[in-house]
């Protein structure tokens, strides 16, 4: 499966760059972030803690203890502008790469699929026919869809910008969450 989506060249962006993907393990959580980043080297996985979303990502999952985790993107590579700069994929890049995500959380049998902000979770209510409830301040519904929580929160990058005093409460919230739904 991996190696699969290493291959895809659906929409062209893997010419940008190759997929950043996390090594395939099993997990009982899954981040998904919108797209890809440039990497410095190859090493490098999706929402990286040397970024402010992976950094607070990497908080949660340290309060979570032994939770198995996997990170990964909508769209698997890098969307750039003429001047060569990370820009928002669009929707046909978006709907091209749909097929990669679905292959993962088949593969590796999540239990609860974070969706990271308002593009991803649109996204995913899009394609598999669902309707997330809104969020109140950090209370964070979920919808079960084939045996898998899907869960929209707020980006971590948007917290980390906008809101960085209540990171307690957003990291707390989404940690009560995990605890009672694994």
């Amino acid at each position: 499966m991996i190696e699969q989506i290493r291959k895809c060249q659906k929409c062209g962006l893997c010419f940008n760059q190759k997929p950043l993907l996390e090594g395939k393990k099993e997990c009982q959580i899954f981040w998904v972030g919108l797209s890809a980043k440039i990497i410095k080297n190859e090493d490098e996985i999706p929402l990286s803690p040397d970024t402010n979303t992976g950094m607070l990502i990497q908080k949660i999952e340290q309060m979570l203890g032994e939770v198995d985790t996997y990170k990964t993107n909508l769209v698997k590579c890098v969307p750039l502008n003429e001047q060569n700069k990370l820009r928002y994929p669009n929707k046909k890049e978006i709907d091209s790469c749909f097929g990669n995500l679905k292959k993962e959380i088949k593969e590796l049998s999540p239990r609860i699929v974070f969706l990271l902000g308002e593009k991803v979770y649109s996204s995913v209510e899009n394609h598999f026919n669902i309707e997330f409830d809104k969020w109140d301040e950090f209370n964070y519904s979920y919808k079960e869809h084939e045996g898998i929580y899907y869960v929209p929160i707020h980006h971590p990058s948007y917290i980390y910008v906008y809101k960085r005093k209540k990171i307690e409460q957003y990291v707390d919230s989404i940690e009560k969450l995990v605890n009672s739904l694994l």
